[in-house]
């Protein structure tokens, strides 16, 4: 996925050096007296573990409501602006915002000092640049002893996960999310060295489609696509980066029902 300074892959990061200053102003709706505030609509529920099979039979969940969306803390994956750095971060950040959701942190955006210090040890973690989603959950699982599954990308599983307060994860490519705040979106739509493989977060659905905290721009949280779209973002990987293909498929990292912490909270 990395390419050389002066291929395309570098005109990216620069313009998400220069969208991030933009967005310091198309993003006030999101912001009061300079500081972050919750994504309008957003609720309180309590988040519930993943169960586990020696708790024995659980009873039926309730029918989820017809709109839900959690506020999960958010991080771009270059918290302090240096995207060069973190080029192959989007694991890392997505991760860095499912840790601190599940440890209940009110932050409404991470504080970037913070986030990158989380991000560059999860880094570090990596067995490669790429991962799909088996080994993304792996790394929750081996560091942190979450529980992790593989499950199918539908309306229904993403109304049922975030009724019980789960985000999801979705391996995607970026371009095809169809948000044209990318850079190059416009002129290399989905255009390879542009459009790259990508995780983003589900942090809520309705009737049409799914919210996203997407750590790729700086205007990543809290945007909407339809589910349409998502599948489409999807396949797209699939199609362009066959070696990461698991099918229409989201990620659900989460800790086990009954589990104890056994390792500190950073590491």
């Amino acid at each position: 996925m990395r390419v050389g300074v002066l291929g395309p892959r570098a005109s990216v990061l620069a313009g998400l050096v220069v969208l991030g200053a933009v967005c310091l102003a198309i993003g006030s709706a999101l912001v009061v007296a300079g500081q972050p505030r919750a994504i309008p609509g957003a609720a309180e529920i309590r988040a519930e573990p993943l169960p586990s099979a020696s708790l024995g039979p659980q009873a039926a969940p309730s029918p989820p409501p017809d709109h839900l969306l959690l506020q999960v803390p958010f991080t771009t994956q270059a918290p302090l602006n240096n995207w060069g750095q973190h080029q192959e971060s989007c694991e890392a950040a997505n991760l860095t915002m499912l840790r601190l959701y599940w440890n209940h942190d009110q932050s409404v955006v991470i504080d970037p000092h913070t986030a990158d210090g989380y991000i560059n040890t999860i880094d570090a973690w990596k067995p490669r640049p790429d991962l799909n989603d088996d080994l993304m959950g792996e790394l929750a699982a081996d560091h942190w002893d979450y529980s992790y599954q593989v499950v199918p990308n539908t309306p229904e599983v993403i109304a049922r996960e975030i009724a019980a307060g789960r985000p999801l994860i979705a391996e995607v490519r970026t371009h095809g999310l169809g948000n044209d705040h990318y850079p190059g979106y416009s002129n290399h739509y989905e255009q390879t060295g542009w459009s790259v493989p990508h995780f983003v977060t589900i942090i809520g659905y309705d009737s049409t489609g799914v919210w996203l905290n997407d750590p790729g721009i700086s205007w990543g949280r809290g945007y909407h696509i339809t589910y349409a779209q998502l599948a489409h973002a999807i396949d797209d990987l699939d199609q362009h980066n066959p070696e990461l293909d698991q099918g229409q498929v989201l990620l659900l990292i989460a800790p086990a029902a009954g589990a104890h912490r056994a390792r500190p909270l950073y590491m």
